[in-house]
């Protein structure tokens, strides 16, 4: 059983938080799609050859704070530009996502793919596409979507929902800016907010998590509908559409944690007659890989999909098909069987300490971190190489939830985001 304590604070195995640029050389490296866990030390290491480079990455894309690097983030690695100007660049694709343009084949789209005006997305069944625009804006295009990109530049996002959904997280926009997506014959701008429009069922709907949306319709003069934050409508392209609050979040059952099983359990919320969940590997749902619709009260996540931690968001649809607001948390997904089985455990030492234990292989190298928040981005203890099953950390000074998790370590000695463990233990405030 390998023993450590907290360790120093060390800058370079924190993430930061960068803003999408448009500059690289033509011929020079690709762009670098941040994944999961990965710092500005480790991506310049394999991007420049040494990790001492990380400053001029750095300040080549203007990262603010580097412990807080967000996946989904792209990366440039030299000065002049390879995606044009007025163009949008592919974060982040999960299943399989194309690219449609005039004139040219139907293309698969890969992170780092730059799209500009007149292109259209289409993701597939169980297929995600996270789209970067100017100004650190995402748009999410979820499964079995389409959407056409009808203008893009510095100052104008204007895209089209042809069918499925499309959710956004918007910036703050300047006087001169405007960011609108239009479905039907209804257009939806924004100043800076979150908010979804679906086209599902034959039903077209907008609803705001946060901020403010307004509502017209392209070709008439009436006045515009003014979704604000936990509101929704269901858009009519005759007659007035009426604005109305959204369904709280469905609350996952306490007990749903201490199961070692992949079914999550939540308490009916009133007035809902279906709802979603959705699992990704970030906290802001840029990172999507998997959803599920149904009557509730639970969803049981399929074997397919790897054990380890995720972010899990459910949301609640009623009687109009209005979807509510999104209750997000940390989960984590146990090994199903014919993987390594057993379950993991927390167990607290007479001395302060605490036992961690998961349900791995002896003798395969593991990486191990331990921290106080659930996206692990300040860590307490980081350690790149144990070969056990288990660790023992602390004494603790200070009360409160700590998160660990650990995770199989690939042959270069990175972590592997498909293979891994994870939980959580409190420790009694004094």
């Amino acid at each position: 059983m390998a023993t450590t304590h907290p360790t120093p604070f060390r800058p370079h195995r924190l993430l930061a938080c960068a803003a999408l640029l448009v500059a690289t050389a033509a011929g020079a490296q690709s762009p670098h799609v941040v994944k999961p866990g990965e710092t500005l030390w480790g991506i310049s290491g394999q991007q420049l050859d040494t990790p001492l480079r990380w400053p001029e990455v750095q300040q080549r894309n203007q990262v603010g704070e580097p412990r807080l690097l967000q996946p989904g983030t792209v990366l440039y690695f030299a000065d002049g530009r390879l995606v044009p100007e007025g163009a949008a660049v592919v974060t982040a694709v999960e299943g399989r996502a194309s690219r449609k343009r005039a004139g040219v084949p139907e293309q698969v789209l890969t992170p780092g793919l730059p799209i500009q005006a007149g292109d259209t997305l289409i993701t597939g069944t169980d297929a995600f596409v996270t789209l970067g625009v100017a100004g650190g804006s995402r748009v999410v295009l979820p499964s079995r979507s389409a959407l056409e990109v009808l203008a893009i530049d510095a100052n104008t996002v204007r895209l089209r929902l042809i069918e499925g959904r499309v959710e956004s997280q918007v910036h703050k926009q300047q006087p001169n800016q405007q960011f609108e997506i239009r479905a039907r014959s209804m257009g939806l701008g924004v100043r800076g907010t979150h908010f979804r429009v679906r086209d599902e069922d034959g039903v077209l709907t907008g609803e705001v998590i946060s901020g403010e949306v307004v509502v017209q319709r392209t070709a008439q003069a009436e006045p515009p509908l003014v979704l604000r934050e936990g509101r929704g409508a269901v858009l009519l392209e005759s007659g007035p559409s009426q604005a109305q609050g959204l369904l709280p979040a469905p609350q996952l059952v306490p007990e749903t944690t201490a199961r070692n099983d992949r079914t999550f359990r939540f308490t009916p919320v009133a007035g809902a007659q279906t709802y979603r969940l959705q699992l990704a590997r970030d906290e802001r749902f840029l990172l999507p890989v998997y959803e599920q619709r149904g009557p509730g009260p639970s969803f049981t996540v399929p074997a397919e999909l790897p054990s380890g931690l995720y972010q899990l968001r459910l949301t609640a649809f009623d009687a109009a098909r209005l979807e509510g607001l999104p209750g997000d948390g940390t989960v984590y997904l146990p090994t199903v069987e014919g993987g390594a089985g057993g379950q993991s455990t927390s167990t607290a030492l007479p001395d302060g300490r605490v036992e961690v234990r998961w349900p791995g292989i002896a003798g395969q190298r593991y990486t191990f971190e331990l921290s106080r928040s659930p996206d692990f981005a300040v860590l307490l203890v980081n350690e790149p190489a144990v070969y056990a099953t288990g660790m023992t950390v602390g004494p603790f000074a200070l009360g409160g939830r700590y998160h660990w998790r650990a995770r199989q370590a690939t042959p270069d000695g990175a972590a592997s985001a498909a293979t891994g463990f994870g939980g959580s233990f409190d420790i009694p405030v004094r």
